[in-house]
């Protein structure tokens, strides 16, 4: 079993490590590295909103190496990732994969569709100008990532991938007894997926919320994610789990969303995961809030980094949750979002979880 370095690390220090200009100022980034460090690799991939702008900007920054070694992947924004940011992406995993790892760094495409070029004042059964700029625009950010992903990989003679595009459409919503407005979102969507597919055709399509069953004040307390009818294209299923201290509901949430996922022939469920974030309750108004300061007590962080990550729990369905239906993992907030400041110290212990150490007091 792998016990960590011991090391007093104080929210201060790591709060610093947010900015790497602090960081250099107050050496909390090289605290950071001591704890990450000693951490290994998780044994599934864990992809994330797009990473912190230093890190695609700069090169061989060493905090977004020891992220990326263990995680196995760097995830970028679509719509503006720029060629540049590409080569930083590459020559990060390229390094990694020299070292052999049993799972190899990849990267994965963050992209809201239907978010930007389309009118968000028309019903998606319009297919008019800006239906047709929004497909178009697209298609053409993934052919420019594929160009400049092909020259980097030539440079390095490497053979760095996309494994994933992670989709966050939450434009419409479907009707109930209204097969048109519905079938108009399925091509929508659709669409978007086969576009996908076209330029990156490896790449797994994680669609948001597609198929969740979520906490809701409704009769039974629950709901299926409003987003998609379910018969569109997919790869997996997936649910938002941002409750991780409300450890029943998370796990409840994820077990509901794979019954649906199964009911609908699809075996895959890919959790996206609040660290030191999420749905906080509160006494006035709404029941809860999302909350991008949520500094929770820092075992859930570990208990659910070890249930993710390791069969023994999967195996257990009844008794915990059906978590080897999670083949990867998804992260928001990203690494290292400054709205989050008590990010990186639940990151450790979610690591600290997926690897089976037990030590956090150093985290406190």
């Amino acid at each position: 079993m792998h016990v960590p370095v011991p090391l007093k690390m104080s929210v201060l220090a790591l709060t610093a490590c947010l900015c790497a200009s602090c960081a250099a100022q107050t050496g909390g980034e090289q605290e950071l590295l001591a704890a990450l460090r000693p951490l290994k690799p998780m044994s599934k991939v864990h992809y994330s909103w797009p990473v912190p702008s230093e890190w695609r900007d700069g090169r061989g920054n060493p905090v977004c190496r020891e992220y990326v070694r263990i995680t196995h992947a760097f995830s970028l924004r679509g719509e503006n990732v720029t060629s540049n940011q590409i080569d930083v992406a590459v020559s990060t995993c390229a390094a990694i994969n020299a070292t052999k790892p049993s799972i190899p760094c990849t990267l994965a495409i963050n992209y809201s569709p239907w978010h930007g070029r389309f009118d968000k004042n028309l019903p998606p059964t319009d297919t008019g100008p800006t239906h047709a700029a929004e497909l178009t625009t697209f298609q053409t950010r993934l052919q420019r990532i594929r160009e400049w992903l092909e020259r980097a990989n030539r440079e390095r003679d490497a053979d760095v991938r996309v494994s994933a595009i992670l989709l966050d459409s939450e434009r419409f919503t479907v009707r109930e007894n209204d097969a048109a407005w519905n079938e108009a979102i399925r091509e929508k969507h659709d669409a978007i997926y086969r576009l996908s597919k076209s330029v990156f055709p490896q790449a797994k399509v994680v669609w948001y919320g597609f198929g969740a069953i979520q906490r809701t004040a409704s009769k039974t307390g629950w709901r299926q994610a409003p987003w998609h009818s379910l018969d569109e294209l997919h790869d997996t299923f997936v649910v938002a789990l941002y409750r991780v201290p409300e450890i029943g509901y998370t796990r409840e949430a994820f077990r509901r969303t794979v019954e649906n996922a199964r009911k609908h022939g699809t075996q895959e469920v890919t959790p996206w995961v609040a660290l030191a974030a999420g749905h906080r309750r509160q006494t006035q108004g709404k029941p809860w809030t999302f909350s991008m300061n949520w500094d929770y007590d820092l075992v859930y962080s570990w208990r659910l980094g070890r249930e993710l990550n390791s069969s023994w729990f999967g195996d257990r369905p009844e008794r915990f949750a059906p978590w080897n239906a999670a083949k990867v993992v998804c992260f928001y907030p990203g690494p290292g979002d400054k709205r989050c400041p008590a990010w990186w110290k639940h990151f450790i212990a979610y690591v600290r979880g997926a690897n089976g150490a037990r030590t956090l007091s150093d985290l406190e």
